[in-house]
C-alpha cells in the first residue's frame, strides 16, 4: 500500500528555461572572448573642462 504522505510536486518550466539562457549566454561569451572581441575595445577617455572661476575679494 503507497505511503499516504508522499506528496508529488510538478516543478515549473522556468527553471530550465533560465538554466538554458545562462548556458546559452556562457556560449555567446566565450566565443567572443575566445575571437578577442573583448580585447579589442579601445580606452575611453572622459575629460571635462570647466572653466577658472576667480573671485575678487573687497
Amino acid at each position: 500500500m503507497a505511503d499516504p504522505n508522499v506528496v508529488v510536486v510538478n516543478g515549473g518550466k522556468a527553471g530550465w528555461f533560465v538554466a538554458g539562457a545562462l548556458i546559452v549566454a556562457a556560449l555567446i561569451g566565450g566565443y567572443l572572448y575566445y575571437d578577442g572581441y573583448f580585447d579589442r575595445q579601445k580606452a575611453i577617455e572622459l575629460k571635462i573642462e570647466v572653466p577658472k572661476l576667480e573671485i575678487e575679494g573687497q
